[in-house]
């Protein structure tokens, strides 16, 4: 009896490790609250454990997304190029992650964009130029970012799942554990 109820207790303590063991973001480029001076080629978000393909970020101002050029995943790096100068102003990064665990993670980074303007003239482009490569970026983005979106909802849906069977099994082992003890007392 000593012996199962030891083998419970490890269990028990086991387990809640095992649910929680979630990836964190460990560091980011630009971080939290910074003012960024010169142009921003990419945006890069360092996590504590491999993230999967599925891991996303968009870039909005003012409630507007900023396109982004490419988005990749490597191994514990989430990267998104910034194809076109950023404009003076507040920006957030919203990115939702897959851990290696399968959990899905969110979260968000705040900061701003304090450039001397005159820099990003240096490769000027036509309006007309802009507006076409923006609408292109925007589509490609929409596409991508639903699709991701869609596959983390589902993994999101079996994650709930796979914590309501672990809990459910953990109960059924403490009702077998509270009832040997009852029905053993009762032998003696």
């Amino acid at each position: 009896m000593k012996k199962l109820l030891i083998f419970m207790f490890c269990l028990i303590m086991f387990v809640p490790s095992v649910v929680l063991a979630h990836t964190s973001l460990s560091s980011s480029n630009p971080t939290e609250g910074q003012v960024v001076t010169e142009n921003l080629e990419q945006i890069t978000l360092d996590f504590a454990t491999p993230i999967e393909v599925l891991s996303t970020m968009e870039l909005v101002k003012d409630g507007k997304k900023v396109a982004l050029g490419e988005i990749k995943v490597e191994n514990k790096q989430l990267i998104g190029r910034i194809s076109d100068p950023l404009d003076n102003g507040s920006y957030k990064i919203h990115w939702k992650i897959v851990g290696e665990d399968g959990h899905p993670i969110k979260g968000e980074i705040n900061f701003s964009v304090q450039t001397d303007q005159n820099q990003s003239e240096a490769n000027p482009a036509t309006p007309e130029e802009n507006q076409v490569t923006q609408d292109q970026n925007s589509q490609s983005n929409q596409t991508e970012q639903n699709s991701v979106s869609d596959t983390v909802e589902q993994t999101e849906n079996k994650s709930s799942s796979n914590t309501l069977v672990i809990i459910a099994v953990i109960l059924v082992v403490i009702f077998g554990i509270v009832l040997l003890m009852f029905t053993g007392k009762k032998k003696r």
